[in-house]
């Protein structure tokens, strides 16, 4: 599975910049960077946002995840 993420920054500077993932886990790497795409586009079009990153984070399936150390 496929989470899609955005990065966005308002200025040049890295503090400026969020990190905005998706609500749902995506099937395919195709589908997701075709969500993050779309995302980014729609967000670049708003005068504030001078850059957009789209990005796609596999999700391993069956297996547990650590949180923490």
């Amino acid at each position: 599975m496929w989470i899609p993420i955005l990065i966005v920054c308002q200025s040049v500077l890295a503090e400026s910049c969020l990190v905005i993932t998706g609500r749902e886990l995506l099937p395919t790497k195709e589908e997701c960077f075709e969500v993050s795409i779309q995302k980014g586009e729609l967000a670049y079009s708003y005068p504030q946002v001078t850059m957009v990153k789209p990005l796609c984070q596999i999700i391993p399936e069956g297996e547990k995840i650590k949180v923490g150390y």
